[in-house]
């Protein structure tokens, strides 16, 4: 067979926005898939709310049908997605092929004597630009496949939606008819398509260089593939470089030591760079000494562990709210005291934030400072847990004023070690600054710890393997406010 006579490759849903995104990803996609990694855990986790969403959604269209439900082959989805039109129902996941395209509806639903509305369900909450990119290849694959199509209209989550009681889809989802915006988008969908046939059937794989476009809309797989060039203090590490990083890489400039001196920096980005170059950690003592002196015992050094689901849990809740699930407190009583651990981890499938607010209310008294990193999450999750439960709203507002942000000396950039990378998160302070880090730790990230605890607590797993986890879940969250207190106290060293 000759090259030109070569099979047309079928583009899902998946595979079009992956080219719009980026012609190397598409590539990789059809002509050396195996190096592509599959899906991390967060990204599964993202996946698996979407399937919940769907699920719900299904429930505005009774008297609906699943065409060929678990079925991947189109080979096979194809007839009866074609017998499934015929009976006039809402459809879930019919499938429909034109020319090149392949597209799985989430729902199609039937409209006057013969035609369609297409519904794509999101558990996002806004309606987004790749959205009707989706939506318009969905449309032009079911009018080329022969159905009459009407509208085209979003179903995504609401976040003013409150629970109170069973959860009502109709208040869940938003809706909204984005018609005249694919339209728009129609007439260059055939020429997409086109432009990517010809990008498959390559013998190599575009050179695409990195850009904006490796995070937008999503972040591609292909990162580390495509990423891996650049060395170890490579100008993206820069402290808020942004689009600056690939400007200076047009210039030749790869690492943070080769940018010119007269190439304009900010301040911190400019203690950033003589820390690198000189090897040394940047100290401003007197900065520093100003921070420390503002404490007053007794410190209390607090963290949450929460999750945020789409669908919400618990009554009072918004979608994707922040749900605390755990938390660590040290206190250290006074000066040269050695620290007090309290800690507390939910179980079962109650609301755990009437607990965690009745046990913070003894425990962290009425003075000294309470210390947070990134204070602002942890006072966002105490001011929502406690509009739920009113009575608490007195106290949070007689705590708030005492809490303080341990964040903030290093984003300010009165520390910084040049192993921080140009991060001023705790996973990057601590270490640096006193040697401990989360390396042997079985869950070390905030977004595993409520993957986790979802599973074990709201999935089907055993006893033994429940509380192993359990027993990890604390771990990290205490390790983050013991951190906090060699964090405070590798600062007093230095002043």
């Amino acid at each position: 067979m000759r090259e030109t006579e070569q099979p047309v490759p079928l583009l899902s849903k998946s595979k079009y926005l992956a080219g719009l995104q980026c012609a190397k990803l598409l590539w990789y996609h059809y002509n050396a898939k195996e190096k592509i990694p599959a899906p991390d855990e967060a990204t599964e986790a993202i996946f698996e709310q979407g399937h919940l969403v769907g699920e719900l959604a299904k429930s505005l269209f009774p008297g609906g049908m699943e065409v060929a439900k678990g079925t991947v082959d189109f080979a096979r989805v194809l007839p009866e997605s074609l017998d499934a039109v015929k009976l006039r129902k809402p459809l879930f996941e019919a499938a429909f092929r034109y020319k090149n395209a392949f597209a799985r509806a989430d729902i199609l639903n039937p409209v006057a004597r013969d035609e369609w509305d297409i519904i794509e369900v999101k558990s996002s909450t806004s309606v987004k630009d790749i959205n009707l990119h989706d939506l318009a290849l969905q449309r032009y694959t079911y009018e080329g496949a022969g159905l009459k199509i009407r509208h085209c209209r979003l179903l995504y989550i609401d976040n003013e939606y409150v629970k109170r009681g069973p959860i009502d889809p109709e208040k869940l989802f938003a809706r909204e008819d984005v018609s005249r915006r694919v339209a728009e988008l129609l007439p260059g969908v055939e020429g997409n398509l086109t432009k990517m046939v010809e990008v498959i059937l390559l013998k190599k794989h575009p050179d695409i260089k990195i850009g904006p476009h490796c995070s937008d809309p999503y972040d591609c797989p292909l990162h580390g593939l495509c990423w891996d060039f650049l060395p170890e203090d490579n100008v993206f590490t820069l402290y808020r470089l942004g689009q600056k990083g690939f400007d200076l890489l047009k210039m030749g400039i790869e690492t943070i030591v080769e940018i010119p001196d007269d190439y304009r920096l900010s301040d911190a980005q400019g203690i950033q760079m003589e820390s690198l170059k000189s090897g040394r950690p940047f100290i401003d003592k007197s900065a520093l000494r100003t921070f420390l002196t503002s404490l007053s015992y007794p410190l209390c050094f607090l963290d949450f562990e929460t999750f945020a689901t789409a669908i919400p849990l618990f009554d009072d809740v918004h979608p994707y709210q922040q749900i605390p699930f755990q938390y660590s407190l040290h206190i250290i009583p006074s000066e040269g005291a050695r620290p007090e651990h309290h800690a507390y981890l939910a179980d079962g499938n109650d609301d755990p934030r009437i607990e965690i607010l009745r046990q913070l209310e003894t425990l962290l008294g009425d003075r000294g400072s309470i210390m947070a990193y990134h204070a602002g999450f942890e006072k966002g999750v105490l001011q929502k847990s406690t509009e739920a439960y009113g009575r608490y709203v007195p106290w949070y507002e007689k705590i708030e004023p005492r809490v303080v942000d341990l964040l903030q000396p290093f984003r300010s950039f009165h520390y910084y070690h040049p192993e921080q990378k140009g991060s001023a998160s705790i996973k990057s302070v601590l270490p640096a600054l006193t040697g401990k880090g989360y390396e042997d730790l079985e869950i070390a990230d905030g977004g595993a710890a409520a993957r986790e605890y979802l599973r074990v607590t709201f999935g089907t797993v055993s006893g033994s393997e429940k509380q192993e986890v359990r027993r990890q879940l604390l771990d990290y969250c205490g390790l983050d406010t013991l951190g906090m207190t060699s964090i405070v106290a590798a600062l007093r060293k230095l002043t």
